[in-house]
């Protein structure tokens, strides 16, 4: 086949992340008649590791970090000689974008932006540092995708990226890929409750201290908690758990490469986070007919929620309401078959992939 656009993925690992499943569907789905497709990592390491499909090439630079990886990572897109570099994760976005003037002017570049930037900068160790690069270099990718307009405004706003300089294209969903693997498993919660699951790492970010303080606000003993999930926060959240003598009604499970079994099995999805890009999980609980709780936070949150169709949001860092709806959801038949259409009719693996193809068509003739 001649020519195809060769197109670069550039990833640190391949973690168990939502911007690492999202490369692992494009690399699924992007019609091999017109792309050719090379995925780079600092180190061939990662959860999603063996999602990637066979006739993918995988350039591993063998650096275990980004600064040991500067040139390289230039020396590997000289050789490669990719027609797009399309990198995401924001550190390796700023390390593509710093040294972009060291590389070939006929390259495009394009960036998958996976975060509020100016929220999560200030987790970073040097947020000032930070946000000095976003507001300078980020201007050298040709193109930016922002997965929702929150993340669009935030880049817009505060770091002064130009409009035509970004997209939006929203989180694709592989709704049978999910079905599949969902169905696997059986049984994995206890069906004499009503069951609540959240998944995410167990970070600040995703604000399982305000969801185990939501559930000990409410008075439902039939309600139980399970969350799915590794990080830092672990043993914080348990002590948590046991103090507000909540513990009897959560369960922590751990990191699970397949949570599929445990959502399809829930009775509600929860999402407690202080700010999000785009959740896929909201719309993997939807593709599966369970209902959403979310805290209305910034990324994409009033995007995917339909109020009463595919679930409800409220207020961010309101316990007292998200514990409200939870007694009101419980209450609720909801209608799987109009959650499942909300994600069909928006979030398509193959209407999602198609914008993706157009872009990186239209990049490259431009």
């Amino acid at each position: 086949m001649k020519n195809r656009i060769k197109v670069l993925f550039a990833l640190p690992l391949m973690n168990a992340g939502g911007a690492e499943r999202i490369v692992c569907t494009l690399l699924k789905f992007l019609d091999r008649e017109k792309f050719s497709l090379i995925l780079l990592l600092l180190e061939k390491k990662g959860a999603f590791l063996d999602c990637v499909p066979e006739d993918v090439y995988i350039y591993e630079l063998k650096r275990s970090s980004l600064k040991s990886s500067v040139f390289p990572l230039i020396k590997a897109i000289r050789e490669l000689k990719p027609d797009i570099v399309f990198s995401t994760i924001g550190s390796m976005n700023l390390l593509i974008a710093s040294v972009r003037r060291f590389l070939p002017e006929r390259i495009k570049f394009v960036a998958r932006e996976t975060n509020l930037v100016s929220l999560k900068n200030r987790d970073e160790k040097y947020p000032l540092l930070f946000d000095f690069l976003f507001k300078t270099v980020y201007k050298n990718f040709d193109l930016i995708i922002c997965q929702s307009r929150d993340m669009l405004e935030d880049l817009r706003q505060n770091y002064f990226i130009p409009s035509f300089k970004m997209k939006i294209i929203n989180n694709p969903v592989d709704i049978e890929e999910i079905e599949k693997r969902a169905f696997c498993e059986s049984e994995v919660l206890d069906k004499r409750f009503f069951n609540v699951v959240a998944v995410g790492s167990l970070t600040e970010k995703k604000g399982f201290d305000l969801l185990i303080k939501a559930l000990f606000l409410s008075e439902d003993k039939d309600i139980f908690l399970t969350i799915i999930g590794e990080g830092k926060e672990r043993e914080k959240l348990q002590t948590l758990a046991k103090k507000l003598k909540t513990d009897n009604k959560i369960r922590f499970v751990g990191f699970k490469k397949n949570p599929y079994p445990y959502i399809k099995e829930a009775d509600l999805l929860a999402l407690s986070s202080r700010y999000e890009g785009f959740p896929n999980v909201l719309l993997e609980a939807n593709a599966l007919g369970v209902p959403v709780l979310a805290f209305r936070c910034k990324g994409g949150i009033n995007e995917i929620v339909l109020e009463g169709i595919n679930g409800w949001s409220v207020e961010s860092f309101d316990i007292f309401e998200f514990a409200e709806k939870l007694e009101k959801i419980k209450r609720i038949s909801f209608d799987k078959s109009a959650i499942k259409k909300s994600v069909e009719d928006r979030y398509l693996v193959f209407k999602i992939v198609k914008k993706y193809e157009e872009i990186l068509e239209n990049l490259y003739k431009g």
